[in-house]
C-alpha cells in the first residue's frame, strides 16, 4: 500500500517550522544585540573608573577589581534595563568614593513602569513588632503620615515599598560600614538615580526623610535654616550660620558680601557655628570662614548633623586643630574625600545612563572618614529641644565649670 501524504499539511508544518526558526533567530539576534550594548556600557564605565583618583588610590595594581569586572561581563544578556543598571552599579560599589554618581538619562520617549509587589500589611505589622525592631527593616513614616515598609528581598538587597500603592520606591544594596547604595525611583525627568552611602541614624533613613515607626520625628530646623546668618544670642554668645559652601559665582558673591559684613563683628566670648544641612561646595567659598574662625580667640561650639557633607566635613576636619573647639550633634554623612572640580558628566555608549566621575585627589586625613562620617564630641538629643537651645545649655554648663 502506497502511504498517503497530505501536501497541504506538510506545507503548513514547514511554514510553522520556518516561522519558529525565524522567531528564534530574531530573539537570539536581539539578545546578542542587547548583550553587546550592555557590554559596551560596562567596558566604558570600567575604563572611566580606572581614571578616577579614588580608583588609583584604592585599587591600582590589584587584580581583585579586574576579576570583578570580568565576572560581571560574563552575564550581561539582561533585556531589563533596571537589571542592567544594577549590574553596572556593581563596578561602583567597591570604590570608597561617595561623590560618584550614575543615573538614568532623561528620555521623554522611554516608558518606565514602576515595580510593584503585593503587600500583606498584617504580616508586615507583625514582623515590625518583633524581629524588625533592631534592624534596618521595618515600617517607616514621614511628616505627612504616609508609610513605607523596608524589607530584605534577597541577601544584602532591600526594597523600600509604598505601604498603600505597593510600588517599590527604592532598592538598597548593602555595602561596607553599615551603609547602603540606593537606587531611588524618582520619576520624570530622571526616572532613577544612585544615592550612595545611606545609613539609618536615630531612626532616620539617611536623607530620605523617613523615620522608623516607634521613633518620634526630630524637631524641624526652626533655627539655622538660612544660608548665611550672624546674630548675638546673648551678649557673650554669638551664632554663625554657614548653610552652604557652593562655589558658583552667584553664591560666592553672596558669601563674600556676608563675610565682609561680619568679619569684624564677631567679638563674643563664645560662638555657635552651625553647619547642619550644609551639603558642601568648595574652598573658594569656605576658606574665608575657616581663616576667620582660626583667628577667633573665643570658644567655638560647632553644630553638625548627618546632612553635613563634603566640603563642610572637610571644614570640620580643618578646624579641629583649634584647641577651643567642641563639636555637637550627630555623625556627619561621610561623603567627603574626592569630589569634582568641574561637575562634568559622561554618557555611556547606549545613551541610557549618565556617569558622574570625580577628579579631585583625596586627602589621607579625609579618607579615614569616608563612608563613616565624623563623630561629634557631644551627641545631642535628636528628639529633644531645638539643638541651638541644647547647645546653649551646654555652653552655660561649661561656663559654670570654668
Amino acid at each position: 500500500m502506497i502511504p498517503y501524504f497530505d501536501g497541504n499539511r506538510l506545507n503548513d508544518i514547514a511554514r510553522r517550522t520556518i516561522l519558529c526558526i525565524l522567531v528564534l533567530a530574531l530573539l537570539t539576534s536581539k539578545l546578542f544585540a542587547q548583550e553587546a550594548q550592555n557590554i559596551a556600557d560596562l567596558d566604558f564605565l570600567y575604563h572611566q573608573i580606572q581614571e578616577l583618583p579614588s580608583y588609583k588610590d584604592q585599587f591600582r595594581g590589584e587584580k581583585s577589581y579586574h576579576n570583578l569586572y570580568e565576572k560581571i561581563r560574563k552575564d550581561l544578556r539582561a533585556t531589563d534595563e533596571i537589571e542592567t543598571y544594577q549590574k553596572l552599579l556593581l563596578l561602583i560599589q567597591p570604590i570608597n568614593d561617595n561623590h560618584l554618581g550614575l543615573w538614568r538619562k532623561s528620555d521623554s520617549k522611554a516608558s518606565f513602569s514602576p515595580l510593584r509587589m503585593p503587600i500583606d500589611t498584617t504580616e508586615v505589622k507583625n514582623k515590625n513588632s518583633s524581629s524588625y525592631s533592631n534592624s534596618i527593616e521595618g515600617i517607616y513614616i514621614n511628616s505627612d503620615g504616609s508609610k513605607r515598609v523596608l524589607f530584605e528581598f534577597k541577601p544584602d538587597v532591600y526594597y523600600l515599598q509604598n505601604f498603600n500603592t505597593g510600588i517599590i520606591e527604592a532598592i538598597l544594596n548593602h555595602t561596607t560600614n553599615d551603609s547602603y547604595d540606593v537606587v531611588l525611583f524618582i520619576g520624570s525627568p530622571v526616572p532613577y538615580v544612585l544615592n550612595r552611602n545611606l545609613k539609618i541614624q536615630n531612626g532616620k533613613l539617611g536623607n530620605l526623610n523617613f523615620y522608623k515607626l516607634g521613633y518620634r520625628l526630630a524637631p524641624p530646623l526652626t533655627s539655622g535654616h538660612k544660608k548665611f546668618e550672624y546674630r548675638e544670642l546673648k551678649p557673650e554668645i554669638g551664632y554663625l550660620r554657614l548653610g552652604n559652601f557652593n562655589s558658583s559665582n552667584d553664591n560666592f558673591k553672596v558669601a563674600k558680601a556676608f563675610y565682609d559684613s561680619i568679619r569684624t563683628k564677631i567679638t563674643t566670648q563664645y560662638i555657635i557655628v552651625d553647619l547642619r544641612n550644609n551639603l558642601g561646595g568648595g574652598y573658594r567659598t569656605s576658606k574665608q570662614f575657616l581663616t576667620l574662625l582660626k583667628k577667633y580667640h573665643g570658644r567655638i561650639f560647632l553644630l553638625q548633623n548627618n546632612n553635613t557633607v563634603s566640603n563642610a566635613e572637610q571644614f570640620i576636619i580643618d578646624i579641629r586643630s583649634k584647641k577651643k573647639l567642641i563639636t555637637l550633634g550627630e555623625t556627619t554623612r561621610g561623603t567627603i574625600t574626592y569630589g569634582s572640580n568641574y561637575g562634568k558628566t559622561v554618557s555611556l555608549p547606549s545613551g541610557r545612563f549618565i556617569f558622574y566621575p570625580t577628579d579631585m585627589k583625596g586627602r589621607k586625613k579625609d579618607l579615614i572618614y569616608e563612608s563613616i562620617g565624623i563623630r561629634p564630641d557631644i551627641i545631642l538629643d535628636p528628639f529633644g529641644d531645638d539643638w541651638i537651645e541644647q547647645t546653649l545649655n551646654y555652653v552655660n554648663n561649661e561656663r559654670v565649670k570654668l
